[in-house]
C-alpha cells in the first residue's frame, strides 16, 4: 500500500493521519491496521460481519493508547455487502485493503488444509481440522474467491470518487483473468498488479481506480507530510 501510495505523490510514501484506509475484513486481531499506524502514522477504519471479531479488535485499540485516535470499526450487518453500509457518500479514502476468503466452502476449505498438511510434514494427514484461527466466514464464502471479488468490483463502482485506489489481494493465479474482465467492465481507469512472493508462496495484490493520473495527482496535494 505504502508502494502504491507513493506511485501517486512523486515515489514518496505519505505518511501521517492524513492518509485513510479501510481494512474490508479486518478480522479478530487487525493486523493490517496495526502496522499501518505503527510504521506509517495512517488512519483506518475496519469492518468486518463477525459481530466477535468486532468486539475482539476494540478490546485491542482499547488497550493500546496509539491505536485509539487511530483506528475505528465499524460491523458490516449484511453479510452480502462490502462497501454499502461501511462507506458514506461524504467519506474519503487513499486505499481499500482485503485479504479474501478463497474458498468456496467448509468441506474445500478443509481438504485445502490437508494438503497444505501433507506438503509440510510430509506425512499423510487423515484429520480434517484446519489450522487456522479465523472465523469460518475469512476462509471460505459461497463461489470463493472469484465471487467475492467480483461482488467487491461491482460495489467499488458506486463509490468511484471515495477512494483512490481499491485493492484486494489475489491467492489463486487461475482468477486473475476474471478479475481484470470484471475491471474492464466496470471502466476503471487504471489497474495495476502488484506480485507478492514470501517462501513458496505467491500471491498478488489487484488494484484499481476510477481516476486518471491528473486527478490521482490532485488527491495527493491534500497529503500533509
Amino acid at each position: 500500500m505504502a508502494d502504491l501510495l507513493a506511485s501517486c505523490n512523486d515515489e514518496k510514501v505519505p505518511r501521517g493521519k492524513t492518509i485513510k484506509g479501510l481494512d474490508v475484513g479486518i478480522g479478530a486481531n487487525c493486523i493490517y491496521p496495526i502496522i499501518g499506524v505503527s510504521v506509517y502514522g495512517w488512519k483506518f477504519l475496519g469492518s468486518d460481519i463477525e459481530k466477535v471479531s468486532i468486539q475482539s479488535v476494540q478490546n485491542i485499540i482499547n488497550s493500546n493508547e496509539i491505536l485509539k485516535e487511530n483506528i475505528i470499526v465499524k460491523q458490516q450487518e449484511n453479510s452480502s455487502n462490502i462497501f454499502v453500509n461501511i462507506i458514506n457518500k461524504d467519506e474519503k479514502y487513499d486505499f481499500t485493503l482485503c485479504n479474501p476468503p478463497f474458498h468456496k466452502s467448509l468441506d474445500e476449505a478443509l481438504a485445502g488444509n490437508k494438503r497444505k498438511v501433507q506438503n509440510l510434514t510430509k506425512q499423510k494427514n487423515t484429520k480434517s481440522a484446519l489450522n487456522f484461527g479465523g472465523k469460518n466466514n475469512e476462509l471460505w464464502c459461497e463461489g470463493g474467491e472469484i465471487a467475492f471479488i467480483k461482488n467487491m468490483i461491482k460495489e467499488s463502482l458506486k463509490f468511484p470518487k471515495n477512494c483512490l485506489w481499491f485493492t484486494t489481494l489475489v491467492s489463486k493465479k487461475e482468477n486473475l483473468p476474471f478479475i481484470y474482465k470484471s475491471l474492464k467492465d466496470i471502466k476503471a481507469v487504471e489497474v495495476k498488479t502488484i506480485e507478492m512472493a514470501h517462501g513458496q508462496k505467491i500471491s498478488r495484490i489487484v488494484a484499481w481506480t476510477f481516476l486518471s493520473k491528473d486527478e490521482q495527482k490532485t488527491w495527493a496535494k491534500n497529503w500533509v507530510s
